[in-house]
């Protein structure tokens, strides 16, 4: 194999892998699940009407006999 023919097939590797990296970085930010506030997370904070039942069932919780610990939305 030519010196020329390695240097594109080289080249080519290197541009798919870097695709491949930035692809796999992008996925990793999109499905974090520990991000500080989600898009969904930001909606629920700025709807005062699903806050407030959120907070009911926070107080609901803690007076509870049964001692839940987690609320799922």
């Amino acid at each position: 194999m030519t010196s020329n023919k390695r240097k594109k097939i080289d080249n080519w590797v290197s541009i798919i892998l870097g695709a491949l990296a930035i692809l796999a970085i992008k996925s990793i930010f999109d499905s974090d699940d520990s991000k500080i506030i989600s898009k969904k997370g930001r909606k629920i904070l700025q709807d005062k009407k699903k806050m407030a039942e959120i907070n009911e069932m926070i107080k609901n919780a803690e007076n509870s006999s049964t001692k839940i610990n987690e609320i799922c939305i």
